[in-house]
């Protein structure tokens, strides 16, 4: 049921970008929709089936994969992932309508923002520490090309500047992870599979260090949120509102999922420091947004 979601973006993508015959703007866009819309409903199916009781994952989907990296396609959702991938499935739709019917290049266009839809939608759902980093990485792509080529006259820079400050970003979970995966002694990247307090307290805070500023740059917390204004500007308003709406969310979902549940020794001691860090955030935020002209820039 799970795995509909992503195939099916996918498979939207590569009828747009790879049918041997010419389409219009309109019929990429209808076919777009379409697909957009077939998510949505169907993750609103999978709401209404929902155990709102149950603590565990639903709907889990389970296939073996690369035995020598400990890599499985795991899949499922809970309380957590289930409203964002709702808000994922809907803010797709709303970016897909509300552009340009013009377009220029739309087969390249509407590929994208379903392949973006798929990459976003598999990091909710990914059970598996390697497979939540490959989805990741994934909707890095398309979101930095549709930047790039859609917009505005500081694409170039702000498309290069979100590319760079992404990378690190995931370079920092990728170490984290290996380490929790190392230290704990565990031969996958399953969840479930991972048995974090036999770790040392001290060792635990340098991995969730990792998490915090690799998660940090994409959520984006202060001094790491210096590409934000630059992609929000230079990306089309669609673009910026999947960019607010849903990939930032990304972020602060990736620190609870993986910061939170696995290292609760070391999410204790940190936490005081991180709500402050979040307060400073939000103050400096709200500052830099009363003294602006151009909302959109801050």
């Amino acid at each position: 049921m799970l795995s509909i979601l992503i195939l099916l973006p996918l498979l939207g993508a590569a009828v747009i970008g790879f049918l041997p015959f010419g389409i219009t703007p309109k019929i990429s866009r209808g076919i777009a929709l379409t697909i957009a819309s077939i998510a949505f409903l169907w993750t609103l199916v999978l709401a209404s089936q929902f155990n709102l009781g149950e603590i565990n994952q639903q709907f889990g989907e389970f296939i073996p994969w690369i035995d020598v990296l400990g890599l499985n396609y795991h899949i499922g959702i809970d309380g957590l992932s289930l409203p964002l991938l709702i808000l994922n499935a809907l803010l797709t739709g709303i970016a897909i309508y509300t552009s340009d019917t013009s377009i220029a290049r739309h087969r390249l266009y509407y590929s994208l923002l379903l392949l973006l839809n798929a990459g976003v939608t598999g990091a909710f759902l990914s059970q598996d520490l390697l497979l939540f980093f490959l989805f990741y990485e994934l909707e890095l792509i398309p979101l930095y090309l549709l930047i790039a080529i859609w917009g505005g006259e500081r694409r170039g820079y702000a498309a290069t500047k979100f590319l760079i400050y992404t990378a690190v970003s995931g370079i920092l979970v990728l170490a984290s992870f290996l380490g929790l995966v190392w230290l704990s002694g565990s031969s996958s990247f399953s969840l479930d599979s991972l048995h974090t307090s036999s770790i040392p307290l001290a060792t635990q805070i340098v991995l969730l260090l990792g998490i915090l500023i690799g998660f940090g740059i994409k959520i984006p917390l202060v001094p790491l949120h210096t590409w934000l204004p630059d992609a929000h500007v230079e990306a089309s308003t669609p673009i910026s509102v999947l960019l607010a709406g849903v990939l930032l969310k990304l972020g602060t979902y990736g620190m609870l999922r993986f910061g939170m549940y696995l290292l609760p020794e070391a999410w204790t001691y940190l936490s005081p420091w991180l709500a402050t860090w979040a307060v400073v955030s939000v103050l400096y935020g709200a500052s830099c947004a009363i003294a602006q002209k151009d909302m959109k820039k801050w």
